[in-house]
């Protein structure tokens, strides 16, 4: 069983992981890269999908592991959930398969406050804290989900190979209509073979 919870659509995957934000027990750095390309349907700041663990730390540098399947990069430990800027590897059998990164947020407020990981882009120029309608002019073929999880998520590949590119936005606040987190995951029929593609 992979470390997330099963789906029956690629897009509610997608829709939902972009919207969890997990409290960190402990916290490593940001990553240690200078690489700022988001891919979308490949890679983040130089980690690819399907990597192993010690890939991804030979990119991003040594992550906090709370659990076998998760390691997560953070500027330090919050004292309230979304307080500084995350990103995160999610691994399956060892390998790679959902690259995060997801926005801070003021605790007040909930107001988008760019830090460091809003330098990375996609080749259309979508970061962290990008419109919300810039999204859907940069990429065409990206779904909107409405809702709570709110995201544009772009599919690419087919069958077993389809890959996810969600960028989603905070459910409320002054922020709703920024980019507050990014996702390229692989769909779950990829790993996970009773899933019907």
């Amino acid at each position: 069983m992979p470390p997330i919870q099963k789906f029956r659509s690629p897009l509610a995957a997608g829709a939902l992981l972009m919207c969890l934000v997990i409290p960190t027990a402990a916290a490593a750095k940001l990553p240690a890269t200078k690489n700022t390309k988001i891919v979308p349907g490949k890679s983040m700041a130089g980690v690819k999908l399907d990597m192993t663990k010690k890939q991804v730390f030979a990119q991003w540098g040594k992550g906090s592991c709370p659990d076998p399947g998760l390691c997560e990069w953070q500027k330090k430990k919050p004292s309230f959930v979304g307080q500084y800027e995350v990103a995160r590897v999610s691994f399956y059998k060892g390998k790679a398969i959902f690259l995060r990164v997801s926005g801070a947020f003021s605790k007040s407020s909930n107001k988008l406050v760019p830090g460091p990981l809003a330098k990375w882009k996609t080749s259309k120029g979508i970061s962290l804290g990008s419109k919300k309608g810039a999204v859907p002019k940069a990429y065409p073929a990206a779904k909107f989900s409405g809702g709570e999880a709110a995201s544009f998520n772009l599919l690419l590949g087919s069958g077993r190979n389809t890959t996810i590119t969600s960028f989603g936005f905070p459910s409320f606040g002054p922020s709703t209509n920024l980019v507050g987190g990014i996702g390229v995951d692989w769909s779950n029929c990829h790993f996970d073979s009773s899933t019907t593609c």
